[in-house]
């Protein structure tokens, strides 16, 4: 024993290092709860409690239906026993992810050590152990992010069946179990799987039924998501979010029907179809999506504004950059099977986020670690490139200065300044305003929330924070659905939700109000509640109805 972790304290060091930036302060980092997280927390409660989710459905599968969004129930299910032994807290919603997290830094390390060598496994799995996008990852409850621990699973196991066949059936059942996770999933596995196989064919030729065989298995495991593939509740982000169904496309029409309007001005109609139509813009779009996708700008620089609770920045450090191109470079210099199996992960990745947005973590993250894995292998090329002892120590002790310095600020930053920036984005004060409507509830007919500051879904975090009881939620909720299957809940009891601000006339004279910043100008005096974000600036502001009635029904007493 004394022998094993002699040898492998470098890799034990990582581990622990993973833990500690993944553990420590997870209910209270990031600020706030996100209402991904929120419905992942509760939908998990609802099934401890009753074996059905927030809608009623007995243990749904292979996905439940949440906001409309059909969230994939890997994650879910991971999240059920933590909540029936901690309760529904923050902390144990998000805390599969983390273990999860601390879990992918090992099979970076077992991936990387069966692609390289156990040095560039050591520094791959160092790097993402303080990787800012992985550390996000691992800190939010997302079901997005527990893709990384899987797809390097599948793919070390993959490696591994190379030269001991046994490991097959653990590759195919880890990717099998990639597609009840998240839906990028979908387009990634099978044609990274795909990759595989037409670069080591080779390797395989004399397992062929054998190989035939674990296939058909999959396919049997994957029918449930097939299934639900062909149905709205498949399709529902891409009918919702992509650029061809979704939001966007209304944008996109109407930059067409512009297009449109002006050239037919000037020349005939048919002509102006051929070089202004859907197919053109669409194709357009998606390259565009595409290239932007694997921008260094998104990866090293600018990243996306408050997402996962932390502040604009790249995903990634930018001393990985050069780190990482010139491991690219020198794999592209070497030309191997491992060469085109990277350059098939990078080039997949983008495909399906393309057909949504630019830059949305969640989506691009099965990228990870493939960055930590080409920086590995740059500081080791680079390394060994220079000649010179003296050079090679200095060589060293730059780039460990560098990273040290980095991760130092990164580290300051979390517990500083991305509170500030992302107490809005990631529902800050909603804990607060509830648990205080809700212990206001007795004393008033109606307590009422408005969304037009904040149309976020406020209901879940409603039902997060005061743990309200999911049978008699069920009873309860008054909800519609609009015509692209989002949830609109409209009342749980005596708790209404509107669109926008309600007029005075619309709630019962015995009521609370609470409505975002600016929203109202009613007296001072009537003010019960607030709250303020981290800068100091209004979230919440919460009215008793009956104070508001007396001063306006008294001011226009006075006036007549």
């Amino acid at each position: 024993m004394k022998n094993f972790f002699t040898k492998n304290w470098l890799l034990i060091f990582t581990i622990i290092l993973a833990a500690i930036l993944r553990l420590t302060y997870l209910q209270q980092i990031p600020v706030g709860f996100n209402d991904d997280e929120a419905a992942f927390g509760y939908n998990a409660y609802s099934i401890s409690k009753t074996a059905r989710d927030e809608w009623g459905t007995l243990m749904p599968f292979p996905a439940f239906e949440s906001f409309g969004d059909w969230k994939l129930v890997g994650y879910l299910y991971l999240v059920v026993p933590f909540i029936y032994a901690f309760g529904l807290t923050e902390f144990a919603t998000r805390f599969p992810s983390a273990i999860i997290g601390i879990l992918a830094v090992f099979t970076t390390y077992l991936l990387a050590k069966e692609i390289f060598n156990k040095k560039t496994a050591i520094i791959a799995s160092l790097l993402l152990a303080i990787s800012p996008w992985h550390i996000a990852a691992s800190r939010n409850a997302f079901e997005s992010d527990i893709l990384i621990f899987f797809n390097t699973l599948f793919i070390f196991f993959f490696y591994k069946s190379l030269n001991n066949f046994k490991y097959f059936k653990f590759f195919i059942l880890t990717a099998t179990i990639t597609f009840y996770i998240y839906r990028s999933a979908w387009v990634f596995t099978p044609l990274l799987v795909f990759c595989l196989f037409l670069i080591f064919e080779n390797n395989f030729k004399k397992y062929r039924k054998e190989v035939l065989k674990y296939f058909i298995i999959s396919f049997v495991l994957l029918i449930p998501i097939i299934l639900s593939a062909f149905s709205f509740r498949g399709q529902s982000r891409f009918i919702q979010e992509s650029f061809i169904y979704g939001v966007q496309n209304s944008g996109i029409s109407q930059s067409l029907n512009e297009r449109l309007g002006f050239c037919s001005q000037r020349y005939s109609r048919v002509i102006c179809r051929v070089v202004y139509n859907k197919p053109t813009f669409f194709i357009s779009q998606f390259t565009q999506n595409y290239i932007e996708n694997l921008s260094p700008n998104l990866y090293f620089i600018n990243g996306t504004s408050g997402y996962q609770g932390f502040a604009p920045r790249g995903f990634l450090y930018f001393f990985e950059l050069p780190l990482a191109l010139a491991g690219l470079i020198y794999l592209l210099k070497k030309w191997s099977n491992t060469t085109k199996v990277i350059l098939a992960w990078l080039l997949i990745v983008p495909l399906a986020p393309s057909l949504t947005s630019v830059g949305n973590p969640g989506r691009l993250n099965i990228l990870l670690p493939l960055p930590q894995i080409l920086a590995s292998v740059g500081v080791i090329f680079l390394y060994s490139s220079v000649r010179q002892k003296a050079l090679r120590q200095a060589f060293l002790l730059v780039v460990t200065a560098i990273i040290l310095i980095s991760f130092v600020r990164f580290i300051m930053d979390i517990s500083t300044i991305y509170p500030i920036f992302t107490a809005r984005s990631q529902r800050y004060g909603y804990k607060d305003v509830f648990n205080y409507a809700y212990s206001q509830k007795n004393n008033y007919e109606q307590i009422a929330i408005s969304r037009k500051t904040d149309d976020a879904k406020q209901y879940i975090h409603f039902l997060m924070y005061t743990k309200y009881d999911p049978s008699t939620y069920h009873q309860k909720q008054i909800h519609t659905k609009d015509n692209q299957g989002w949830q609109n809940v409209q009342a749980i009891g005596k708790f209404h939700f509107y669109g926008s601000t309600p007029a005075i006339e619309e709630l019962p004279l015995n009521s609370l109000l609470i409505v975002g910043e600016k929203e109202v100008d009613y007296p001072q005096a009537a003010l019960k509640y607030y709250i303020n974000d981290l800068r100091g600036d209004r979230l919440f502001e919460v009215y008793d109805m009956n104070v508001v009635n007396k001063i306006i029904t008294d001011q226009n007493r006075n006036i007549n």
